[in-house]
């Protein structure tokens, strides 16, 4: 009579039940993971630049990227290191939509936060009129510092940022602007 020894299954059955344990549990986590990360909005990649003549007005121009709903969009110029040191926190000012239009001359706002214009896609321009480009309607925050305005003609050559942003705080493009005659 042979005696069958069978002692040795038990363990390599529970590690192995164990070990299938463990493989769908790292499964489930990482596709609860996969779906949070998928969730969260995606920032628009976009190359934005602008130019600023004093007699022409200032115009901002996408170049290339996602597309962009204005309705989002955040518009910041600032003074750069060649008006003064450390002017980029205090010469801060969001652009008014109601300054900026499409090149039909629709207004990005209409006052009543409305607008016909949706969105900015590559090969689009904005434009902001001389007219509407001066210190006064541009930089309002600075009435008390004329010498900063982009408008003031002694500042031609200077340079100032473009930053473009979405309502969230996520930053989609910066540029220096030159002023021109």
């Amino acid at each position: 009579m042979l005696k069958r020894n069978d002692t040795a299954v038990s363990p390599v059955v529970g590690v192995m039940l164990m070990l299938v344990v463990t493989i769908i549990i790292a499964a489930i986590v990482s596709a609860y993971a996969g779906g949070i990360a998928s969730e969260q909005k995606k920032v628009p990649q976009a190359m934005i630049s602008g130019t600023y003549s004093i007699s022409n007005g200032f115009q901002i121009a996408h170049n290339g990227g996602d597309g962009l709903a204005l309705h989002d969009m955040v518009f910041v110029v600032r003074n750069g290191p060649m008006f003064g040191p450390n002017l980029e926190r205090k010469t801060a000012q969001v652009l008014d939509k109601t300054l900026i239009a499409d090149r039909t001359g629709r207004s990005l706002d209409n006052g009543d936060g409305t607008s016909e214009v949706t969105s900015f896609r590559p090969g689009d321009v904005l434009y902001i009129s001389a007219e509407n480009a001066t210190g006064s309607r541009l930089q309002p925050g600075l009435a008390d510092a004329e010498h900063l305005w982009f408008s003031n003609t002694t500042n031609i050559g200077n340079a100032f940022s473009l930053e473009v942003s979405d309502t969230g705080g996520n930053l989609i493009s910066v540029s220096d602007v030159v002023i021109s005659p």
